[in-house]
């Protein structure tokens, strides 16, 4: 399963938790013939990372706070 219950936490060793980073890593590929797309498995790994902030604080530089 992607997802799983209860595995974001609200704080760590006593600080708050300013953002949550998920990491998924997928091996399939794609392959098109004749106008039909089929799965192609055990492909070259693509790694999704994904951001989540804890609090919308609506600042347009949210990329730099994600940088520093």
């Amino acid at each position: 399963a992607v997802y799983q219950e209860g595995i974001a936490k609200q704080q760590v060793n006593g600080k708050d938790v300013t953002a949550h980073i998920y990491e998924y890593t997928s091996q399939v590929g794609m392959s098109i013939k004749n106008d039909v797309v089929t799965l192609v498995p055990k492909q070259q790994p693509v790694q999704m990372l994904f951001c989540l902030k804890e609090k919308n604080q609506k600042k347009i530089n949210s990329h730099r706070w994600f940088f520093q």
